[in-house]
């Protein structure tokens, strides 16, 4: 007889997921056993099975969900404010929220993408560039005077991405400089090298 499904079903398997994800940062995703993730989720492996066929079908959801999330935040956000750099402004600062509070899932992310099959991996690049381009065109918007060229605006759009993705090696979002003000921080950095090279 097929086991039937919980009340909370979807809670259970966000939960997994989250512990999953503290796991695959840890020690990464391939040295990461099905054995361990129900250790660490208090369950037996038969019962984790139940929530997720497979560890790489746990991997391809975990993060498909964190990146569906980060784009509806990102969209709503870009979207927010009187100017082109007010809108930048809450992109940035949703992105980065969004990141301190997902440590785990951005490493996992940025490290055992490739642990996934081809179609599984495009879906998932798909997204990412489909968040990028969320905030390629807040840039665009910022350069009312079309210094920002076709041939430069990737670079500059992946420049900003940089200070925004790569802080899970050092940024503690619980530290001196809260995530609201390092978003502001980058904003300001960015904008504010935008109008010198104007100059």
């Amino acid at each position: 007889m097929a086991r039937k499904q919980a009340e909370n079903y979807g809670a259970i398997r966000r939960r997994i997921m989250a512990c999953a994800a503290t796991e695959f940062a840890r020690q990464g995703y391939a040295t990461t056993s099905i054995a361990d993730l129900a250790k660490a989720n208090g369950v037996s492996r038969g019962l984790l099975y139940h929530y997720f066929a497979s560890k790489e079908a746990l991997l391809q959801e975990m993060l498909n969900s964190h990146l569906d999330m980060m784009l509806d935040a990102a969209t709503v956000a870009a979207e927010q404010g009187a100017s082109a750099q007010d809108r930048f402004r809450s992109t940035v600062r949703t992105i980065v929220g969004i990141n301190a509070g997902s440590r785990d899932l951005q490493v996992v992310l940025l490290h055992d993408l490739q642990h996934l099959g081809a179609a599984e991996r495009a879906e998932i690049v798909a997204k990412q560039r489909h968040i990028i381009a969320v905030l390629r065109d807040r840039i665009r918007d910022c350069d009312s005077t079309g210094h920002i060229t076709g041939r430069t605006l990737m670079a500059q759009t992946m420049m900003c991405v940089g200070m925004i993705n790569y802080t899970y090696l050092w940024y503690d979002p619980a530290g001196p400089v809260g995530p609201d003000e390092y978003a502001d921080m980058v904003a300001d950095t960015y904008l504010a090298g935008l109008e010198a090279e104007r100059g």
